[in-house]
């Protein structure tokens, strides 16, 4: 929501938000992003949704029993969800528009840079803030370019995705995620039709397959060598290397690195790259300004070291998510995994493949930090907890605990920890993770003074 609005704010528009966290009193720098934009701030008791406002524009995640959209409701004003009203700014550019499961944010980050390091000044609008893209406004997920091309990412889990007519579409995988299979796969369906240049897919995901390809619409399909494909792809990277901080690959003999670890980082270069060069961006162009990507926040992103330990933060919040990350940062020795569930709903979505992704992901030696699920507010079904989790996960063989308190979880950490571990801090939805994760390395750093702050409260 906070790019969108600085965005439609840089268009001209009066724009007035509300948040919970603004109201609980935090300091995120976010709040001072939208500030500098114009954007005024209110709180969420539906007093800044007024008669003269064209329109409402709402997170799905934001509930009807919310006052601002009651009030929204009592006055009449016309309600549009972000992803659809995010698809109406998308229709007025030549769009790229970046549709998956995992590694969206990622991809949506890789191209824009890709694109302006080619001299295409894109506009970006990304689910995760690119962490050194020049021109992007604070915190990083938006750049309002020059130019007549947009790279967004778009959003399955409210449908929105289908609303999209990109010049550009990218599929990058399919999974249960916030819906069915079968239901996702009918959006990407239908944003593949609207698509009018380009489809970049990769061929090596199995689910994708399901998906129908007009057979009209130009594509390119990609894969990994030595993966199965349910396409012959156009496109393969061969001669990987996977190093402890970065991979290296070809595109038809072309180098590329990217400095991030795993797999996953392999197949989000290679469909930027297929992106970029449907756009117009020469192949080696592209392979080349992989090396000076720097990254999305909380995808991967290394925190510091202390001790021979090294501090990550992760967005990993899903099953196919977590499991990716972890398999990209195995460390030489053990992890310590602090894992947010990150709402009531999804926790029982996912409760059996959350267990089964931990069970074969994490070793013997391994620790599993369980915290509270989010909460987010509103009028959830509370009646599954973490505690039910831990004891679910011990019975598969995870050395799982609770974690009450964050202060506990950070000096168990740095007590813990030794030369050659990971700490690792997952989750979503929780503006308060990236500044726990920093915590985390302050309490490795010295374990034996580590004084914590006190316990923030939800």
């Amino acid at each position: 929501m906070a790019p969108l609005a600085i965005l439609t704010a840089a268009r001209g528009a009066v724009i007035t938000g509300s948040d919970r966290n603004h109201d609980r009193g935090l300091s995120l720098p976010v709040f001072d992003a939208l500030r500098a934009a114009g954007v005024r701030l209110v709180p969420q008791d539906g007093s800044g949704v007024t008669p003269d406002l064209d329109a409402f524009v709402h997170s799905t995640a934001v509930e009807t029993g919310n006052p601002d959209f009651r009030r929204a409701v009592e006055l009449d004003v016309r309600r549009i969800r972000r992803g659809s009203f995010l698809a109406a700014v998308a229709s007025e550019h030549r769009t790229i528009a970046i549709a998956g499961t995992s590694g969206k944010s990622t991809v949506t980050a890789m191209v824009a840079h890709i694109l302006l390091e080619a001299g295409l000044d894109p506009s970006f609008l990304g689910g995760g803030a690119a962490v050194s893209l020049p021109g992007a406004l604070p915190p990083g997920s938006l750049r309002v370019g020059a130019s007549d091309w947009l790279v967004i990412e778009t959003d399955e889990s409210d449908g929105s995705v289908a609303e999209f007519a990109p010049a550009i579409a990218v599929l990058t995988n399919l999974s249960r995620d916030h819906k069915e299979i079968e239901e996702i796969a009918r959006s990407f369906e239908a944003l593949l039709t609207a698509t009018t240049e380009c489809a970049v897919i990769h061929s090596g995901d199995p689910i994708l397959g399901r998906i129908h390809c007009p057979e009209a619409l130009p594509h390119t399909y990609v894969a990994l060598e030595g993966r199965a494909a349910w396409a012959p792809p156009d496109m393969v990277a061969h001669a990987i290397r996977l190093e402890s901080g970065a991979v290296r690959f070809e595109i038809d003999s072309v180098p590329v690195h990217v400095p991030f670890p795993g797999m996953l980082t392999v197949e989000n270069a290679l469909l930027a790259i297929a992106a970029a060069v449907c756009a117009g961006v020469s192949l080696r162009d592209a392979a080349d300004a992989m090396a000076t990507f720097a990254g999305v926040r909380r995808r991967l992103e290394r925190i510091g070291s202390a001790r021979g330990v090294d501090v990550y933060d992760d967005f990993g919040h899903n099953p196919v998510k977590i499991q990716a990350a972890l398999e990209a940062l195995r460390p030489e020795k053990s992890f310590w995994v602090y894992y947010q569930p990150h709402g009531y709903g999804p926790t029982r979505f996912f409760r059996d493949e959350l267990v089964e992704t931990f069970r074969a992901t994490l070793r013997p030696g391994d620790h599993l930090l369980l915290a509270p699920i989010y909460d987010a507010g509103g009028t959830a079904d509370r009646s599954i907890r973490s505690e039910d989790l831990v004891d679910q996960l011990r019975r598969v063989g995870v050395n799982a605990t609770l974690a009450p308190t964050r202060s506990g979880a950070a000096r168990a950490i740095a007590e813990g920890s030794r030369p050659g571990d990971r700490a690792v801090v997952m989750g979503a939805r929780d503006d308060t993770l990236p500044a726990f994760a920093r915590e985390v390395l302050r309490a490795v750093e010295h374990p034996a003074v580590y004084a914590p702050p006190a316990e923030r409260t939800r």
